[in-house]
């Protein structure tokens, strides 16, 4: 019995796989969009002259890929210099250079589906 099923199995293998495109929109005015897109392998960032959302979207859904979720992720960003130790013999405090930058980004994900025999 168990010869008779191995070669059915390996003749009806079908397998699925998903391909997945993760776009992290980076600003949003009247000229267009910035955003970059994430497929697992590298990072590359775009613009367009349209700036709506829809329009990217439907752009995607003609690639063949599906809209799966949107998520917001707040980003923040700490930037500058920050004394460690003073080495001025007043013992005056040196002021600190921090910047902090607060983004919240908004992340399209797509999915594509494809059936390989």
């Amino acid at each position: 019995m168990l010869r008779k099923i191995i070669p059915l199995l390996l003749i009806f293998n079908y397998s699925f796989s998903q391909e997945w495109l993760i776009l992290s929109i980076i600003s949003r005015n009247s000229k267009g969009i910035k955003y970059e897109i994430d497929n697992g392998e590298k990072i590359s960032k775009k613009t367009t002259k349209d700036p709506s959302l829809v329009k990217l979207i439907e752009d995607f859904k003609q690639k063949g890929y599906d809209l799966s979720n949107i998520t917001q992720v707040n980003q923040i960003d700490l930037n500058g210099v920050f004394p460690l130790f003073n080495n001025n013999a007043n013992f005056n405090f040196q002021t600190t250079n921090l910047n902090l930058n607060n983004n919240l980004r908004t992340n399209l994900w797509f999915r594509k589906e494809s059936k390989e025999e």
